[in-house]
């Protein structure tokens, strides 16, 4: 009997994919997980996600911003589109599409290791390293006299000792007061790197990639 309800879990447990857009337009970086899977994925350049395994009745959740999400009950629906609006997003299963409300998440902090622009303004932040503390896992902010201090809980910074090295417009910085040298506004996605080998040495303390609008 036992292993009757294993097969029929494995066998209910199949692939699910999808493509997200906004205005006719991919939308890259956003976040996206299974919520009782505990699977998280974010969309690559063409807006796709995909999750190797789904099970009827989790959640796939989609973090529009910081105070708002798409979410849908998985069902035996698993080629998705998503169509995000700025009050309501649009979902076409394949067989029937229909426009849903977001659900609030203001209480929550989803993190990731990417960060967008529209995710920025929506958190109403207005300092770098208060976006950097809030959203980036693994990423510690203190503030000293010189300014905010950057750790990143990495490989070789487990005891969150070392400063991260900064790679602003492919420029590198290091031992920098980040919202001295950026503000806010001008920052138009935040990457984080956690191993930062691509960087050589400078980058074994992890890697905070930044692209401004000026690039």
């Amino acid at each position: 009997m036992f292993a009757l309800q294993l097969m029929c879990s494995v066998l209910m447990a199949q692939e699910m994919s999808g493509i997200i857009t906004k205005g006719g337009k991919p939308k890259k970086g956003l976040t996206v997980m299974l919520r009782e899977s505990g699977l998280t994925t974010t969309t690559d350049k063409f807006g796709r996600f995909y999750f190797e395994e789904a099970k009827p009745g989790d959640v796939l959740q989609v973090q529009v911003s910081s105070r708002k999400a798409a979410r849908i009950p998985v069902s035996e629906a698993r080629r998705l589109k998503i169509y995000i609006a700025s009050t309501n997003f649009v979902l076409n299963n394949g067989v029937l599409e229909q426009r849903l409300p977001y659900t609030a998440t203001s209480t929550e902090s989803p993190q990731s290791n990417i960060i967008e622009s529209e995710q920025i303004v929506d958190s109403g932040l207005h300092r770098v390293s208060d976006v950097l503390r809030q959203y980036l896992t693994g990423v510690t902010v203190s503030q000293t006299f010189y300014g905010s201090s950057i750790r990143v809980r990495g490989i070789n910074s487990v005891t969150a000792d070392n400063e991260p090295l900064f790679v602003i417009d492919g420029a590198y910085m290091t031992g920098i007061d980040i919202d001295a040298v950026i503000p806010v506004e001008a920052v138009k996605r935040i990457e984080l790197h956690k191993d930062g080998a691509r960087w050589g040495v400078a980058g074994a303390n992890g890697v905070i990639e930044i692209t401004t609008f000026k690039s």
